[in-house]
């Protein structure tokens, strides 16, 4: 996230209201971002970490392989 954005995912100046966002997982996500990094960024930033892709999950994913060259 922060690669792409320039800045962190979770952001709050209560600490409080930090964990809630971090529990609900709510983020912005900049229109310019392509719709496959916001499906990535959704997928690793989600709350349950059982949901999360592992590394190769990561390293498999449309966004990661349209950058090394894998796709259009």
């Amino acid at each position: 996230y922060t690669a792409l954005t320039g800045h962190a995912p979770f952001e709050a100046s209560q600490r409080l209201e930090l964990y809630r966002r971090i529990r609900g997982a709510r983020y912005p996500l900049p229109p310019q971002l392509s719709p496959p990094a916001r499906a990535l960024i959704a997928l690793m930033l989600d709350p349950d970490p059982a949901a999360r892709p592992s590394s190769a999950g990561v390293l498999g994913h449309p966004f990661i392989t349209q950058v090394r060259g894998g796709g259009t």
